[in-house]
Parts: C-alpha cells; sequence; structure tokens
C-alpha cells in the first residue's frame, strides 16, 4: 500500500509549470477533484497554494492553466500597485513592492467561490485510501518569526499544547502566497495576525514539510510516495577567468556586493536553497539510498520523484557547455533574468516554451541531488522518466484511467 503526496512549489505565475505537468498526466479537462483523489496529502505553498485551491475548487487543469497564461486573470492575482507609486525615489537604491496585498486577497475571494470560504477544516474531499485529504499550506507568521503551517487537520506534528487554528481555504492561501520586498506591499493580515509567503521559511519547496507530516501520521517510510513538482529553477557553471572562460549567457558570473544587490540576493533566496536542499532531506527522511560510488548513479529506488524544469547549459566543464535545444541565447537570458513576478504575455509564452521543451526532454530536469557538472547522482534527469518512474507506482493513472480503492489511513 502507499500513501501518494503532491507537494507544489512556490513561483508565482511559473505555476503553470506544475499545471502543465498535471495536464501530461491526467489530461486538461480533467477536474480537480479527480486529480486530487489520487492523493492523501497535499502540500503547497505561494504559487502552489494558488494551484491547490484551484484544485479543490474543482476546476479543470485547463481552468487551473488559464489563470497563469490568461492576461485579465493573471492580473487580476497580481494587481499593479498604482503608476505613481513607482516615481519613489527610493527605487533608485532599493527594490520596491510591485502588487497590492489587498488587492490579490479580493481576487482570490472572487476566485474560489465554493470553497474559498470553508474553514480548511470542513474541506472534505476523499482521496486515495478513501480518507479526506489532508492539505497544508505554509506561511511565514511576521509577528512570531517562524514558519506558519495552516492545516486542514490537528497534525501530530504541531505542538500539543498549541490550539488547533482553524482558518478559510482562501485565507490560507493568501498567507502562503505573499511574497515581500519586491512583490507585494503589506502583510496579509490573518486572524489576527501578519503573514509573508512560505518561502521565507526555507519552504519554498514544502516537500520536506509533506515528508515530516507523512512520518507524523505514522505512516511507514517504504509506503510514502511523493509527487514533487517545481516552477523551474536556474543551475549554471560558474564563470572562470582562470579556464579562460569568457562572459556568456551560460554562466553564472561571480556576484558584486552591495545594499541595492544583497537586498535583491535576499528576495531571491526563497526559491533557492533550502528550498532545493529539502528535496534531498526529504529523500532521506523517507529513506532514500545514497550512491556510494559513481557506477551506482543515480540511485532512483527512492519514494520521491521530483519534476522540476532547469535553465541550464548542456554539455560539461571538460567538452564545453551549449545552449538547450529549441532555446536561442536571446530566449535562454530571458529565461534566467524573469523573476516569479511575471506579468507580461511574452514572458508567460516564453515560460511555456520552456516547460513545452521540458516535457520533451530538451531541457533538464532536476536531479534530487547532483554533482559536478550538474551529474544527476540521485532522481531523474529527464522528465519522462521522472513521469514513468511515478506511474510505475500505480498512483496516478494515464488519462482516462480511474481506479478505486478503500484502505484506511490510519
Amino acid at each position: 500500500m502507499k500513501y501518494p503526496i503532491l507537494s507544489l512549489d512556490g513561483g508565482g505565475a511559473w505555476a503553470l509549470i506544475q499545471v502543465k505537468a498535471l495536464i501530461k498526466i491526467y489530461g486538461a479537462e480533467t477536474r480537480g477533484h479527480a486529480v486530487l483523489k489520487h492523493f492523501d496529502l497535499v502540500a503547497a505553498n505561494s504559487g502552489g497554494s494558488i494551484v491547490a485551491a484551484a484544485l479543490i475548487e474543482d476546476f479543470t487543469l485547463a481552468e487551473i492553466l488559464a489563470l497563469f497564461t490568461s492576461e485579465p486573470q493573471r492580473r487580476a492575482i497580481f494587481s499593479e500597485l498604482p503608476w505613481y507609486t513607482k516615481l519613489n525615489p527610493l527605487s533608485l537604491f532599493f527594490p520596491l513592492p510591485r502588487f497590492s496585498t489587498a488587492q490579490k486577497h479580493q481576487a482570490l475571494i472572487a476566485l474560489f467561490k465554493l470553497y474559498g470560504a470553508n474553514s480548511m477544516r470542513d474541506i472534505q474531499i476523499i482521496g486515495k485510501n478513501n480518507q479526506p485529504i489532508l492539505f497544508v499550506f505554509v506561511s511565514y507568521d511576521y509577528d512570531r518569526d517562524r514558519a506558519k503551517f495552516f492545516r486542514s487537520w490537528p497534525s501530530l506534528a504541531g505542538a500539543i499544547t498549541s490550539p488547533y487554528i482553524d482558518i478559510s481555504l482562501v485565507d490560507a492561501v493568501h498567507a502562503s502566497s505573499n511574497a515581500p520586498i519586491q512583490f507585494f506591499d503589506q502583510p496579509a493580515k490573518i486572524a489576527g495576525g501578519q503573514y509573508w509567503d512560505g518561502g521565507l521559511t526555507g519552504y519554498n519547496n514544502p516537500v520536506l514539510a509533506a515528508a515530516a507530516e507523512a512520518i507524523a501520521a505514522n505512516w511507514g517510510k517504504d509506503q510514502i510516495a511523493i509527487l514533487s513538482i517545481g516552477t523551474g529553477s536556474a543551475m549554471l557553471p560558474l564563470l572562470n577567468t582562470r579556464n579562460n572562460n569568457e562572459p556568456s549567457v551560460l554562466f553564472k558570473e561571480q556576484q558584486i556586493s552591495s545594499t541595492k544587490n544583497d537586498i535583491k540576493k535576499i528576495a531571491a533566496t526563497i526559491l533557492a536553497d533550502p528550498p532545493d536542499s529539502h528535496t534531498f532531506l526529504a529523500h532521506l527522511l523517507i529513506g532514500g539510498r545514497l550512491p556510494l560510488a559513481i557506477d551506482a548513479c543515480p540511485i532512483i529506488d527512492s519514494g520521491l520523484v521530483r519534476l522540476n524544469p532547469l535553465i541550464q547549459a548542456n554539455g560539461n566543464s571538460e567538452d564545453g557547455w551549449t545552449l538547450p535545444d529549441g532555446l536561442d541565447e536571446a530566449q535562454f537570458k530571458r529565461l534566467i533574468h524573469l523573476d516569479m513576478a511575471v506579468i507580461a504575455q511574452q514572458d508567460i509564452d516564453l515560460i511555456v516554451h520552456f516547460c513545452d521543451l521540458w516535457m520533451q526532454n530538451k531541457v533538464h530536469n532536476q536531479s534530487i541531488r547532483s554533482g559536478k557538472d550538474f551529474i544527476c547522482e540521485i532522481g531523474f534527469a529527464r522528465f519522462s522518466d521522472a513521469i514513468k518512474k511515478w506511474q510505475s507506482y500505480n498512483l496516478t493513472p494515464l488519462k482516462g484511467q480511474h481506479h478505486e480503492h478503500s484502505t484506511q489511513l490510519f
């Protein structure tokens, strides 16, 4: 028996990648509840929280994709602040917020009309093992400087001396999807507290939280299967002038420290480590093995399958690096510099193209752990291999196939 888990990263409109991956497995017209029925637990952060809520709302996957690819729907969620706020002279020195927290909250209320006002605990969607699916959304408690997990059940992973706080689905999503500094203008004010995006806690990739919840629920390590879907990452070789590397879009140049640059990097760290390292830690937590020698790589028997496209060159440090097939230099450079606050339609179209190349194995998939020159040591370097592994568990049937289960969760 397997306990399947769906983990959805944050990443703003880049979350369209998650939806396209689900469409590849289930089909565009499959409704959210039909997708969710194949899981026992769903963990999400930020853009992934919006995807999870849309699944709960029972939108079709095509409708969920449109939340990010349709400009009117996208701009309703990511509502830009008035033009005159950009005239602030501080913008010359510091990145200023671009979007309205209050307008996002109203857009989420308007979007999730069926389930949005429901308390998290009242979301009773039956999962794979004939029990209500467990949902957890990650946020950052601004007042207490701690991670905050908004759950649909009083998890044993929470302190037994702390009362279980039950808030609405919309409020949980709002608190989880509120990235600070250069994104939204103020914390989300929920249930007497103030909250920023859960990425500030290191859980932009919530897979480690998901694994911990499964262990706390006494699910056997060998029974846990996690489908962790990201929203794209950049992994570039460092420019090394000692090896006569010429400046190129294919390399990451050494960074220059300044107050402005440091603030930007702090804001961007919610998408980097530790979120990536959390995948490796989750692999270990659920009993994943480590390779003892290079000829044992990659380890592919973990219950954790990671799906995440990489903005990464092809090749290696000895033979040289080249652009991925299907991306020209301008597109590759543009992808590297896009942040998660993507609004312009041409940028969304580029992310869609990047995602399509990933699903055609022309763009690398993120390993659970990689080594020198990004050699895959644990996990899968190709999208098709990762999908094949997940489907080998017989948990998420191919499009149109459905199976009934009656196994109890506890």
